[in-house]
């Protein structure tokens, strides 16, 4: 895995966990909750296998 690979899988981790928080807290919707994780894929492409 490169450093890069490394970088982007763990902002994606930590930006997944920040969006659970705002879930969580009514700040979000489950619909805008997958929306924006769609988008953090595409940009962030991680190699982590993550929960569907």
């Amino acid at each position: 895995m490169t450093q890069t690979q490394v970088t982007d899988n763990l902002m994606f981790v930590a930006a997944l966990q920040q969006l659970m928080r705002f879930l969580t807290a009514g700040s979000m919707t489950e619909q805008e909750y997958a929306q924006v994780k769609k988008e953090l894929e595409r940009r962030l492409r991680p190699t982590i296998l993550t929960q569907q």
